[in-house]
């Protein structure tokens, strides 16, 4: 896609989210993601209502506001180069003032270094996308990789991909589609350890909960663990590294095949609106419930917790899925508003 007119986007959708873009914007908007439906995942899931606690609300606006802030030096370099400057600049509510100040008053002195920095000087630069439980992100990087990031995840990664690798950090679950590019390999690095691709798609997820897997769906993928930093375990299309870690120790490392049900890919249901859990304890999937819905769930039976359940969920109905859960099981729920209670 055009670089001009993706940023194009990206205004017309800030408009949009600020409930100022007139109508003009708004049939423009429409007919950009009619022409380009690559942009539709982003704008579906960041424009559907989601309940965020503080920290998270805060997190997310912090990196749209890193990224309007961007689009800002951007502009700024345009007319540096004495390119003209674009005619709809973004206009903010007071919701967004605090951050996208902060953001653009560090934007605009990094700016000033680089364009004031001795030949060979090279600033450092990097761009954070968040996620908060309950939402999700398609990102497309530097070099055409496309990441859909699911909820409640981070995804660092540099602006222009420099040297000879592409690097990014993750935190959470991301699905990567990584563009071929044999002379600069693609690394992921998690807290549990490194992935490194030249051009394939996979699943990734690395949160803190002792469980680290990645499930490869097409190419090939290299994984170092963090304690096993000599040996590399490489996985064929449709197998999955699982590792158990304990105070930074892995306990195993298993390789199993991907699980396929309803003709899914289990572990990369959710790029595709759906859940699907094979012979998965109930505690187990509460918690990507949490993840999925921004919601708390919390046991009063630890018998309830080990139930196990095997099923296809759409991941658009909570009390739905709740009330499927229960007819196989003796639980019952009491919701409260976002926070769920299971006897």
């Amino acid at each position: 896609m055009d670089k001009k007119l993706e940023n194009r986007f990206y205004r017309l959708f800030a408009l949009k989210l600020s409930g100022e873009a007139n109508a003009e914007e708004l049939q423009e908007l429409e007919a950009i993601l009619v022409q380009h439906p690559e942009l539709q995942f982003f704008y579906d899931e960041l424009i559907k209502p989601a309940q965020r606690d503080a920290r998270d609300t805060e997190r997310a606006e912090i990196s749209y506001a890193a990224h309007a802030a961007n689009m800002y030096v951007q502009e700024m370099l345009t007319e540096k180069q004495g390119l003209p400057a674009r005619q709809h600049p973004v206009r903010f509510t007071k919701r967004w003032v605090v951050p996208v100040a902060a953001a653009v008053l560090l934007a605009v002195l990094l700016l000033v270094v680089f364009l004031n920095r001795k030949p060979g000087a090279i600033p450092g630069a990097g761009n954070e996308m968040a996620t908060t439980k309950g939402s999700r992100s398609r990102i497309r990087l530097p070099d055409g990789t496309v990441v859909l990031l699911n909820a409640n995840s981070r995804l660092n990664y540099d602006e222009k991909f420099k040297g000879d690798v592409r690097e990014v950090s993750l935190w959470g679950e991301a699905y990567f589609d990584v563009t071929h590019d044999a002379a600069r390999p693609f690394i992921i690095h998690t807290g549990a350890g490194t992935i490194k691709v030249l051009g394939t798609a996979f699943n990734v997820k690395a949160f803190d909960n002792g469980v680290f897997e990645t499930a490869l769906i097409r190419g090939k993928v290299a994984i170092r663990l963090k304690d096993h930093a000599d040996e590399d375990f490489v996985l064929k299309p449709g197998q999955k590294l699982v590792a158990s870690h304990n105070n930074n120790k892995t306990d195993s490392v298993m390789i199993l095949p991907v699980t396929v049900k309803d003709s899914l890919i289990a572990e990369t249901s959710w790029t595709k609106g759906r859940l699907v859990f094979v012979d998965r304890p109930l505690a187990e999937i509460t918690a990507e419930l949490e993840r999925v819905f921004g919601v708390t769930i919390v046991f009063k039976s630890e018998k309830a917790r080990q139930y196990r359940y095997t099923g296809t969920f759409d991941d658009t109905d909570l009390d739905q899925i709740l009330e499927i859960l229960k007819l196989s099981k003796p639980i019952k729920f009491q919701r409260d508003k976002n926070r769920i209670t299971i006897e």
